[in-house]
């Protein structure tokens, strides 16, 4: 129910959160996955907002190569979430 999928969306953020600065191969799948749960109910959606908030304030300086990092498909699904970050704070 729920509260696995909160669990499977905190695990997911702790992975990101773990690396900042960095964009390790496995990253935008992991992003793209906690992407869609932006919607879900709350606790849910403000771990995802939380987390990308925290990615974006971590990434930002470093995003015009970081980027390349991600397939067009990726960055299309990130791309509204990454682009208002204040959204997330």
């Amino acid at each position: 129910g729920e509260r696995l999928r909160h669990a499977g969306v905190l695990g997911l953020a702790a992975l990101v959160q773990a690396n900042p600065y960095e964009v390790p191969g496995w990253m935008p799948a992991v992003l793209v996955l906690l992407a869609n749960h932006v919607l879900d109910p709350l606790p849910i959606r403000q771990t995802v907002r939380k987390t990308f908030g925290e990615f974006w304030r971590t990434h930002q300086d470093a995003w015009p190569m970081l980027k390349g990092n991600f397939s067009e498909e990726q960055l299309s699904t990130l791309t509204n979430l990454l682009v208002s970050p204040t959204y997330f704070s």
